[in-house]
Order: structure tokens, then C-alpha cells, then sequence
């Protein structure tokens, strides 16, 4: 998050923080991604059966996607913002994201490529200001 303090958030502090959050998980950094997650977060991730701490969804991203070999691509769609009083908002968008060589079962390596991704991350202001994410939902469309 950034240093600054939010006493009222808005919806476009909002659209940057997410973009921030694909930019900390792009560019590979557990700490920055960590930091986005309140600590009673939850998650769900786009191949999930059921939520997870948030701190934890981070910590297994770490695992599988921040290793040195492996590249990480996303392309963010249009970001709504619905805002929820002074201190919580809902982005909605949709995303396109490609991993190429992501630690998988075994030790093995693995690709994952979702084309029709969907995306709803809840944010609040904690008690310091900050913003954090205190829910996320990411799916993907299934052709059938």
C-alpha cells in the first residue's frame, strides 16, 4: 500500500490500487502483495473450491509464481468502482492472465492461461488508513 493515509477513498485511488496489486504480482514481489490483504481477509482464486485467508493466498502465490523461471503476463479490462460509503468500494473487471512455467504438483512445471477472467476484489480502509483488500473473487469462463 502506499505510505500516504486515506481518510475518504475514492474511485479512482481505488482503480490505481488495483492495477498496483497486478503490477506487485507481475513484477514478483510476496512483500508488496502481502500488504494488500487485510488480516481477515479471504480469497478465492480463479481454479478454488473454497476461500482462503488472504495472507495465505499470497504466501502460495509466492510459491508457485515467484520463482525466477517463471513469467507472468496479465491485461487488465475496464475497472468499475462501486463505492460502498466513505471507507469501501467493489472493483469489478475483467482480466486476460498467462503463467508460463509455475511450480506445480510433484515439482513439476506448469502453464496456466486464462483468457476470460473475471474479477471482484472488495477494499476498505483499515484503521491506520490504509487500504486493504478485505475480499477477492477471481473466476474464469469455461467454454463449453
Amino acid at each position: 500500500m502506499s505510505t500516504n493515509t486515506i481518510e475518504r477513498l475514492t474511485a479512482t485511488q481505488v482503480q490505481a490500487e488495483v492495477e498496483r496489486f497486478w503490477n506487485a504480482f507481475t513484477s514478483k514481489s510476496a512483500a508488496v502483495l502481502t500488504q494488500f490483504y487485510g488480516p481477515e481477509s479471504t480469497v478465492f482464486g480463479s481454479a478454488s473450491l473454497r476461500s482462503e485467508p488472504g495472507r495465505l493466498a499470497a504466501a502460495r502465490r509466492q510459491r508457485e509464481y515467484f520463482h525466477p523461471q517463471a513469467s507472468i503476463r496479465v491485461q487488465l479490462g475496464p475497472i468499475e468502482v462501486t463505492m460502498l460509503g466513505e471507507s469501501v468500494a467493489v472493483a469489478s473487471y475483467t482480466f486476460q492472465f498467462r503463467a508460463e512455467r509455475i511450480a506445480g504438483a510433484m515439482g513439476k512445471t506448469v502453464g496456466e492461461e486464462i483468457r476470460n477472467g473475471r474479477a471482484t476484489q472488495v477494499f476498505a480502509l483499515d484503521a491506520d488508513g490504509h487500504l486493504r483488500i478485505v475480499h477477492e473473487h477471481l473466476s474464469a469462463v469455461e467454454k463449453a
